[in-house]
């Protein structure tokens, strides 16, 4: 069984039972709802959408097993995708996690390599105030003339192995992209970090630590009126969440 297909198999394990008692897919990001209260929250890939007023013939509906809307993290689709993710958090970021910064669990250094994984555009400033050297690898923001401008994926396979500390992004876990990216990897300093995030240690062993989103039932309305994890942070009904592996 592959890494991704014992994420859903834990997230059916946990959800067992439990129905989909309401989504919304926001332009920012995508809430799933379970009959039990728990919520939970994915990345939405508003770019790749396709063109159109009416996406869908038919709508996933509400009131069926949470398993399959677990299955949608099977689809190509971005939203289907999403609205996977989504499910499979809200069965499996259940737990008492502390709040906080993924950085304090990692306490850099002046002599750190930091390889980040998609552009976390408020962590850059601090970061390299702290470390030697900081590679971003983000395709939208390559050869760009932001402050921080972005490598290409080709260059992967050099840096990683070379970085002290690594940030993943999890829409790597929704892309099936993880498993390209973590081979390469040599440090344990390693984080995983996002609002997709599934909180999973035994699924991700190579991940130190998991920088994630609880949301609570009336986020589902924040992002529907395309709020994104800021604004949830700022209506008090979602959290910036850690968990550091053992």
């Amino acid at each position: 069984m592959d890494r991704y297909e014992r994420l859903k198999s834990k997230a059916k394990s946990s959800g067992k039972g439990l129905t989909v008692e309401d989504y919304v897919m926001g332009i920012g990001l995508c809430g799933v709802l379970l009959s039990n209260g728990n919520a939970g929250v994915s990345y939405t890939d508003r770019k790749s959408i396709p063109w159109g007023c009416s996406l869908y013939d038919t709508l996933p509906k509400t009131g069926i097993p949470v398993e399959e809307f677990i299955y949608f993290f099977d689809s190509s689709d971005v939203l289907l995708n999403a609205l996977g993710t989504a499910a499979i958090n809200a069965c499996l970021n259940t737990g008492e996690y502390e709040e906080g910064d993924v950085l304090e669990s990692i306490k850099l250094s002046a002599n750190d390599s930091v390889a980040m994984i998609g552009y976390f555009d408020p962590m850059v400033s601090n970061i390299k105030k702290q470390v030697k050297s900081l590679y971003i690898f983000e395709k939208e923001r390559q050869q760009t003339t932001w402050p921080h401008p972005a490598l290409g994926p080709e260059m992967i396979p050099d840096i990683l192995p070379v970085s002290s500390v690594v940030i993943i992004s999890a829409t790597t876990v929704m892309n099936k992209t993880f498993d390209d990216i973590v081979k390469y990897i040599k440090t344990p300093r390693t984080i995983l970090l996002g609002p997709s995030s599934p909180m999973a240690p035994d699924v991700f062993p190579e991940i130190k630590v998991f920088g994630g989103t609880i949301i609570t039932p009336p986020a589902l309305k924040v992002i529907a009126h395309g709020g994104g994890t800021r604004n949830l942070y700022r209506e008090k009904v979602g959290k910036k969440v850690v968990l550091v592996a053992n």
